[in-house]
């Protein structure tokens, strides 16, 4: 039977011993930043923010299955991620709580994972510093009723019948600098997991990811109405390495726009806009969107029944949720006070 390169990657996710499932990954990655780092939780500074990502990687990927009898049947096996985002800084606390939920679909695995955690700012004469723990619980299942073998008898797909799934826990620890114009952070991810399948003695064990990162602000001196944004994002499991390099350039705080390239992977276009920055309702300016179409550069796409390009999609809303410091009273200067919350 005749099978592409995405399933013959599933049944070796499938063998006894497999370093098995990885974090997603976008390519608008600074705006997914908590997801990876648990150090940068809250670093929008007072505010509550919600993130939503949408990335469907190898747009129109199918799997060509054909049957004994000649018939062929092609399925969507796309890589599909939906992330959410909510995170805050509570004075009070001296720090940043946040939470991710994410939808993850790779071949025939449906993923949902949520992590959830703390980041301690500690300041410094030049910027802060985040401390951040996430605690995640991941589950993973697999339809072994959908998965087509290249032979009778495989051994590995007979002990997978219907669907089976596996929940997990784990712990992420990153830290996050920033200063007015740049950042830098590493962390770690997936650092304690192992996971089993339930039908059988296949273990799986989710790989450790390590991230460092880090970005700058350039303003223009003969125009400072504009800015360039460089960042870069390196991904390893110890085994493998992945970048992500970033060129945005933005206008007024209002438009922005650039090019990403992942390599081996992809080159990509990315625009979008903060439209309400400047109205006067307080609670508009903070809606921040964005698109990236990805142009793929690897023999996966720009093929018949392969992918023709990556498209993702972020929305981001976040608003200050202290008022303004306010001295007010009567009489007596005894009873000054703030009124903030």
């Amino acid at each position: 039977m005749k099978k592409i390169g995405a399933f013959l990657l599933l049944l070796v996710t499938c063998s006894t011993s497999v370093f098995a499932q990885d974090d997603a990954q976008f390519t608008l990655f600074p705006w997914a930043t908590m997801y990876y780092n648990a150090g940068a939780m809250g670093e929008q500074s007072n505010t509550l923010c919600f993130t939503f990502l949408y990335s469907q990687a190898y747009l129109g990927w199918k799997d060509v299955y054909q049957d004994e009898n000649g018939n062929i049947t092609k399925e969507s096996t796309a890589p599909r991620q939906i992330l959410f985002n909510i995170e805050s800084y509570l004075r009070k606390l001296k720090g940043s709580f946040g939470l991710s939920i994410l939808s993850d679909r790779v071949g025939f695995y449906n993923n949902v994972g949520l992590r959830f955690g703390y980041a301690y700012k500690l300041k410094i004469p030049t910027g802060h510093l985040g401390i951040g723990l996430q605690l995640s619980f991941f589950n993973q299942a697999i339809d072994g009723s959908k998965l087509h073998a290249l032979e009778e008898g495989d051994e590995v797909l007979s002990k997978l019948q219907g669907e089976e799934s596996v929940m997990d826990f784990d712990v992420n620890f990153g830290l996050f600098y920033k200063a007015d114009r740049w950042n830098v952070g590493i962390s770690g991810t997936q650092l304690i997991t192992k996971a089993r399948l339930s039908g059988d003695n296949s273990v799986i064990n989710r790989s450790r990811q390590l991230y460092a990162h880090g970005g700058y602000i350039w303003i223009l001196p003969w125009n400072p109405n504009w800015t360039l944004e460089p960042s870069a994002l390196l991904k390893t499991d110890l085994k493998t390495v992945q970048f992500d390099l970033m060129l945005l350039t933005r206008y007024n705080g209002v438009f922005w726009g650039g090019l990403s390239y992942r390599i081996d992977d992809a080159v990509s276009v990315l625009f979008g806009a903060r439209p309400f920055y400047n109205h006067s309702n307080n609670y508009l300016k903070g809606i921040d969107l964005g698109f990236a179409y990805g142009f793929n550069t690897s023999k996966l796409g720009y093929k018949k029944d392969r992918g023709y390009g990556n498209l993702e999609v972020v929305v981001r809303y976040c608003f200050d949720i202290y008022k303004e410091e306010i001295f007010s009273g009567y009489g007596s200067t005894r009873n000054i006070y703030k009124n903030q919350y």
